[in-house]
């Protein structure tokens, strides 16, 4: 009887299928910019690309995704967090929460740190592809780290 107990315990849960949905949202939504910003540069009807089109495109990207990035990344972390406290209400496991000896800012620092944890990984699944701007020319890896 102890074998299933024990069994139980090493068992791994698979991911959700929305975790792999979100990342391939943003994947895509970056791609999307990515084939926006090519049209506003060079546009479908050139056949070759000169240097100054792809240092315009690669520049225009760049400052695109930045910017989008820094934008999402404020905006759903707020959100995130104030969701993960709404849950826990939901729950009724606040109530639980607050009996423990965490100070305030302890639990809400928590929560929020629990929450922007997705966030950040989206933000590490498009660091792929700032480095291959770097590959473009005219950005340099250190501009790549300061952006992330």
């Amino acid at each position: 009887m102890l074998g299933p107990i024990f069994a139980r315990e090493w068992i791994t849960v698979p991911r959700r299928a929305r975790h792999y949905v979100e990342r391939a949202v943003s994947l895509g939504i970056m791609w999307v910019l990515g084939l926006t910003a090519w049209q506003a540069t060079i546009g479908w009807e050139k056949q070759n690309p000169t240097l100054g089109d792809t240092a315009r495109f690669r520049l225009l990207l760049f400052q695109i995704l930045t910017l989008v990035q820094l934008t999402l990344i404020l905006f759903f972390s707020a959100i995130s967090a104030s969701l993960a406290v709404a849950r826990e209400k939901d729950r009724r496991t606040f109530v639980l929460l607050l009996l423990t000896d965490l100070r305030n800012h302890e639990i809400v620092l928590g929560k929020f740190l629990g929450s922007t944890l997705q966030i950040l990984l989206l933000l590490a699944g498009t660091i792929p592809i700032l480095a291959v701007l770097v590959l473009l020319g005219g950005i340099e890896p250190p501009q790549v780290v300061q952006a992330v």
